[in-house]
């Protein structure tokens, strides 16, 4: 199947390789695909796969491939044989039968020779089964730190070292991660910060969502995963009872810690569309992750978009967010968290709004996308000679 396309990018196919669910928490992933399709690129999104279990005990099929915007179709791979993050050689079973899929569904749209972006390092063994005219690498964390033991962390160190040799272009979220990449490949290094979109800074009058929420309303939008502080958390709704509200799909590893939590408003997933009518319904955004390496080494993309709507903001004490130190409040610890809730409670410090709003300004997505989109270009056009 083609389909004619104008643009910028007119001619040019990605595979967007082993990225979150389209419909889920909206990512990088999302934006950077999105604006490269309005440009006039054909994308196949691949998203990551899901184990036998999962898919089991969820009770549905694999969805057939679709078209959710001009120019970008998303696709389901098979399912994913346990063992992978551990075993080199159920990577490459995996791998083989994944790459297998995209090549198929590749040859349906009509793609040529694409370009492959790739976002996890476990996405080599695919990777390394398909011909690509070039190859990204964005990296969003520092994927050692999930690791749950020395082998994973040595196995993913190998992969990542494995996917940074075959990219022709690298983008990371932070300087630290720059860093560490820059020993790792001798390709171009670019840092690109995460952002936000322009429909955040809308305050055009809007239903409240919320209305049987009494205020003040704490809240966080986001997927709920391990790196939630579930201890702050019972803290937070115990003083605050059905007055923390929790928007954002919840991992199943992590469902029973949440459910125990006495006194939390559960939303669950929306549109990314309707999270900013969510935001602005929020006396206070709260940050309530766990303080850790992986999460220091982070770039927590809901910060951004709670400063796009002014209102104020209590997060753990991470090192990424130093810098916002003047319009963001960090906690180092639980009690001084609580203690800023209560005070921002008090004094929203209504004067910070528009100093909230610029420092957002800064990292809208459409500017974010200007240095990708003409490293793609340059990429794109190198590679096609």
């Amino acid at each position: 199947m083609t389909t004619a396309r104008r643009g910028r990018f007119a001619g040019l196919d990605i595979v967007w390789l082993q990225s979150p669910p389209w419909h889920g928490v909206w990512t990088r992933q999302n934006h950077f695909a999105r604006r490269l399709a309005a440009d006039g690129a054909r994308i196949l999104y691949v998203e990551n796969p899901v184990a036998i279990r999962a898919r089991i005990k969820a009770g549905r099929r694999a969805a057939a491939p679709q078209e959710v915007e001009p120019g970008i179709t998303v696709m389901e791979l098979p399912l994913q044989l346990p063992g992978s993050r551990t075993s080199s050689l159920i990577g490459a079973i995996n791998g083989h039968r994944f790459a297998g899929a995209v090549k198929r569904e590749s040859a349906r749209l009509g793609f040529g020779c694409p370009l492959v972006w790739c976002r996890l390092p476990a996405a080599i063994h695919t990777l390394e089964r398909l011909a690509p005219r070039g190859v990204v690498y964005d990296v969003t964390d520092d994927y050692d730190y999930y690791a749950t033991s020395e082998a994973e962390r040595a196995l993913t160190r190998r992969r990542e070292q494995r996917l940074a040799a075959r990219a022709n272009q690298i983008f990371t979220t932070s300087e630290e991660l720059r860093t560490k990449l820059c020993s790792l490949a001798s390709t171009p290094v670019t840092p690109v910060s995460n952002g936000v979109d322009s429909m955040f800074f809308d305050d055009s009058p809007r239903d409240d969502p919320l209305q049987d929420v009494p205020h003040p309303r704490i809240g966080f939008v986001g997927l709920v995963a391990s790196w939630m502080d579930f201890d702050l958390l019972s803290r937070l709704a115990a003083k605050w009872p059905k007055q923390v509200v929790i928007v954002g799909p919840v991992k199943p590893e992590v469902e029973q810690r949440l459910a125990a939590i006495p006194g939390l408003v559960r939303v669950g997933a929306v549109p990314h569309r309707e999270v900013p009518t969510y935001l602005r319904a929020f006396d206070v955004c709260i940050q309530p992750h766990v303080i850790n390496e992986l999460r220091h080494r982070s770039d927590p993309l809901k910060v951004i978009e709670y400063l796009a709507t002014g209102r104020p903001i209590v997060s753990v004490a991470l090192r990424s967010l130093e810098p916002l130190r003047p319009v963001v409040e960090l906690a180092s610890t639980a009690d001084d968290f609580v203690r800023l809730v209560a005070e921002r409670i008090d004094d929203p410090r209504a004067e910070l709004a528009l100093s909230r709003r610029a420092v957002a300004a800064t990292r809208n997505w459409d500017t974010l996308y200007l240095t990708v989109a003409e490293r793609i270009e340059r990429l794109w056009r190198r590679e096609a000679r």
